[in-house]
């Protein structure tokens, strides 16, 4: 069988490119929508038909003319559901109606969530198994209701990521006529106004970011620039304490004169710096003698002076 022979191309699905993956899905696709089909039996008023393998499950639903129910029971599977307004399809095929349900375990595999038409930035992510929806044996196939079906998740969901009900277009997973209804940590309700093959498909940001990550980041970062303010500060402070030192030190604010000079003077001399500030503040003998020899100069003058008055 075309659904259980799936198996033997999953093991090498790592070597077959997207396209050859591709068309191997349609093929699987199309070959068990029409094995399926061979399970639909004409009824008077309603039957249907379940079945479980490996690889998928499926359920088929029959109504006829004298069908007494005002709905169809909703279809189950493991791991999905479907509810369908058979009844009023029924009534635009001459009171007869069917619709088949099948859910792949595996076919995420071979229809792959990067076929989805999406940026090549994003993460994407299989959320539920594939689920098939027709209505096999059935001429007038448009529907008088949207369809709704609920996917469970397969797998933990992103609480950043996006949700998407996709349905598939022979090479890409697209969502046009398709949207999420309600969605919560276990399951999510879709609806579409057509019948296809879906699937829920997550997708996220390749960077995706995370608050308390980025938090603990731009904490450290604040705290490394205010230690290194603190370290910088500490620096000059030592920086300046060590000049201070240095020029009002052992010796005072003598420590102003060059040190080599102070040293100079020390070398020829046993004067100490204080005494040579002391003997330039004092006048010199040269000096002290000019000024005697003027005052005696005056002096004799003035003598002069009077011995010419006298005479």
């Amino acid at each position: 069988m075309a659904i259980d022979a799936s198996e033997k191309i999953l093991e090498s699905s790592s070597s077959v490119s997207p396209a050859e993956l591709a068309s191997y899905g349609n093929r699987v696709l199309k070959t068990s929508e029409k094995l399926i089909s061979t399970l639909v039996k004409p009824t008077d008023t309603s039957d249907s038909v379940s079945f479980t393998l490996p690889t998928v499950e499926g359920q088929v639903f029959m109504v006829g003319p004298q069908v007494t129910l005002d709905k169809i029971p909703r279809l189950d599977t493991t791991s999905s559901s479907v509810d369908i307004d058979l009844i009023g399809i029924a009534k635009n095929n001459k009171g007869s109606a069917a619709v088949a349900f099948l859910s792949y375990n595996t076919m995420e595999n071979l229809l792959k969530p990067d076929f989805f038409n999406k940026s090549n930035d994003t993460v994407k992510t299989m959320m539920s198994t594939v689920i098939s929806v027709t209505l096999p044996k059935t001429t007038n196939t448009k529907l008088t209701k949207p369809v709704n079906f609920t996917l469970k998740h397969i797998r933990d969901s992103n609480p950043s990521g996006s949700l998407s009900c996709v349905y598939w277009n022979t090479s890409e997973w697209i969502v046009d006529g398709c949207a999420v209804l309600e969605t919560n940590s276990s399951y999510t309700v879709c609806s579409c106004v057509h019948l296809s093959t879906f699937a829920l498909v997550q997708t996220s940001s390749s960077s995706q970011s995370n608050p308390p990550l980025d938090l603990l980041t731009w904490v450290s970062v604040i705290l490394g620039l205010l230690f290194l303010s603190v370290g910088l500060l500490i620096f000059a402070l030592c920086r300046w304490t060590r000049m201070s030192d240095q020029i009002c030190g052992r010796s005072g604010c003598v420590r102003l004169v060059p040190e080599g000079y102070v040293r100079e003077l020390s070398g020829s001399s046993t004067r100490s710096a204080s005494d040579v500030f002391d003997v330039d503040s004092k006048p010199s003998t040269s000096k002290v003698s000019q000024e005697k020899h003027c005052n005696i100069m005056l002096s004799l003058e003035r003598v002069n002076q009077n011995t010419n008055k006298s005479a």
